[in-house]
């Protein structure tokens, strides 16, 4: 490979990884100007493809709904894709309680530990903020220690009460609906199947909301339940993790609409 592409490749390469360039990148930089113009524009090139692979990225199949914009989608393998909930990620997404860490290409939850205002201390939990009726959203978790994860959806009042979600133990997966919040929290299981989930492997999982139904395929299992409050707009979309060791990746969420 002649010797200017193969500068520009090395520095491309270290520019995409996010590594700072050191002295010799610099000065290359300087005494040849055609470089620095190839860099720019081949970043260029790269930021349009992952933009339009973002944008084309392929829904899950469905049952209920007909996937429409696609809000957000998220690797968690980067260590600003959590974000606060002042300062979000870069893919809108925040840690809401406890701690999100990326670790192996993945979020990593840990829980909120017990303090003087939550004795029992509290799942930690990841959004989205959102406007919204129906969506779907997809992705991948893997249990490890945590004893439960979920996926959960709030309302758009302020405060956001909690509306509903789908939970997973090692052991069950069930839906609920739920109002209020904190002390106010009241939730009923509307479903529930047991079944074993393998703690050490990844597995898939699609949400799908639309109206009063409520639909969660995670792998082979299909769970169905339906409550008016599923059909009340949502403000905010995101899952959570209780204990420590649960992992989270290439989560998508969809606007959606009724088949």
């Amino acid at each position: 490979m002649p010797r200017g592409k193969s500068l520009l490749l090395v520095i491309l390469l270290s520019m995409l990884k996010g590594i700072p360039l050191n002295n010799f990148a610099v000065l290359t930089f300087r005494k040849h100007p055609s470089i620095m113009k190839r860099v720019v524009l081949s970043l260029l090139f790269f930021g349009f493809v992952q933009s339009v692979f973002a944008d084309n990225l392929a829904p899950p199949a469905t049952k209920l709904v007909k996937p429409g914009k696609l809000i957000a989608t998220e690797k968690f393998d980067q260590e600003d894709s959590v974000g606060t909930q002042k300062k979000r990620g870069t893919t809108g997404w925040a840690t809401v309680l406890g701690d999100w860490k990326i670790v192996n290409g993945a979020a990593y939850g840990i829980s909120e530990p017990p303090s003087e205002k939550r004795p029992k201390g509290h799942a930690a939990g990841c959004d989205q903020l959102v406007d919204l009726d129906d969506f779907v959203i997809s992705g991948e978790f893997k249990l490890g220690d945590a004893h439960q994860v979920g996926v959960i959806t709030r309302d758009a009042n302020q405060p956001p009460l909690h509306l509903g979600r789908v939970l997973i133990t090692k052991k069950s997966i069930w839906i609920q609906k739920m109002t209020g919040i904190s002390k106010q929290t009241r939730s009923e299981v509307l479903t529930k199947i047991d079944v074993p989930i393998d703690t050490n492997t990844w597995h898939k999982f699609v949400i799908e909301v639309q109206g009063s139904q409520f639909v969660a395929r995670i792998d082979d299992h299909v769970l169905e339940a339906k409550h008016l409050r599923f059909a009340d707009r949502k403000g905010r979309i995101g899952f959570i993790a209780a204990g420590e060791g649960a992992q989270f990746r290439n989560v998508s969420l969809w606007e959606a609409a009724k088949k």
